[in-house]
């Protein structure tokens, strides 16, 4: 009688790999498709605070429904103050980034979005008090120079815009700077559910200025915001369930071709060369010192 084979260490290692890869993926796609979605809303009038609101409001909804199933007890927290201060910062940044999504190239902005892990590392030397080694040093100032090829400053204005993307940036840094301080003690969910219930909240409030109601038309846009963004960083964190960072962070690339790819086809909007050379530069230092940290 004939027995399967078994698998061995190196055929489990590589079926870790591949469901991260897959994982990975899916993530990418999901966040490519946000800044679609944010498009797509602003095209029909809706202001971009009111699409921080549905993002988060649509997204709370489906933790309540999470929740709901599994029980509501691991939401209690000792850190209600870091949470509410983490989630300003989330705030203000998430509506700077959809603003700029208006009005700027989507390809451009997701570019100048890739040094938000450089800034984290910054901002942790800061506040943290971490000692930078050699590999951040060169990283940031390859991030920094990545930059200045995206804006070409005194070539080409640099715009509000683009100032928009890169403080939206330093205050996604700071949120996961102060993410890394609540995975201490709180569990992702526990996390994920203040972040959902405070912004809708924080949203709710400036966006009754400027509401204006949702018709047919908007509900593939709400659609990619709501389900799309709440699902994509829940398919990163099954990713780094199977893989190191090192192996998911270059997946991270494929947001800008994905994105570039949609505007071009949605809304006839073509990428520049410099873009490519610039998000390329940043990336790169990016998973340099990445690498390096993860290794030491």
């Amino acid at each position: 009688m004939s027995h399967p084979p078994s698998q061995g260490p190196g055929g489990t290692a590589s079926r870790e790999i591949l469901i991260a890869v897959s994982w990975a993926v899916a993530s990418v796609m999901c966040y490519a498709l946000v800044p679609v979605g944010v498009r797509l809303l602003a095209q029909q009038q809706m202001p971009p605070i009111e699409i921080v609101f549905f993002r988060n409001a649509i997204g709370f909804v489906l933790f309540l429904a999470f929740f709901s199933w599994r029980g509501f007890g691991s939401l209690r927290t000792e850190h209600i103050g870091l949470h509410i201060q983490r989630n300003v910062a989330n705030f203000i940044g998430m509506w700077l980034w959809f603003a700029a999504l208006t009005m700027m190239p989507l390809s451009k902005a997701i570019a100048l979005h890739f040094t938000e892990p450089m800034m984290a590392a910054l901002l942790a030397v800061v506040i943290l008090g971490e000692r930078p080694g050699a590999r951040r040093v060169l990283a940031l100032v390859g991030g920094f120079a990545g930059v200045l090829i995206v804006l070409r400053p005194g070539a080409v204005p640099l715009g509000l815009a683009s100032v928009m993307v890169l403080a939206s940036a330093l205050l996604y840094a700071g949120v996961s700077v102060y993410s890394r301080v609540l995975g201490r003690t709180d569990a992702a969910s526990t996390t994920t559910f203040y972040y959902q219930s405070m912004l809708s909240v924080f949203a709710l409030i400036p966006a009754l200025w400027v509401w204006v109601w949702p018709g047919w038309a908007d509900l593939p846009g709400l659609f990619l915001i709501g389900v799309f963004g709440t699902a994509a960083p829940y398919c990163f964190i099954r990713a780094l369930r199977h893989a190191e960072t090192t192996l998911i962070l270059p997946f991270g690339f494929l947001r800008l071709p994905f994105t570039a790819g949609m505007a071009f086809l949605m809304f006839q909007e073509a990428t520049d060369i410099w873009t490519w050379i610039g998000a390329a530069v940043i990336f790169s230092a990016t998973y340099f010192m990445t690498r390096g940290e993860t290794r030491a």
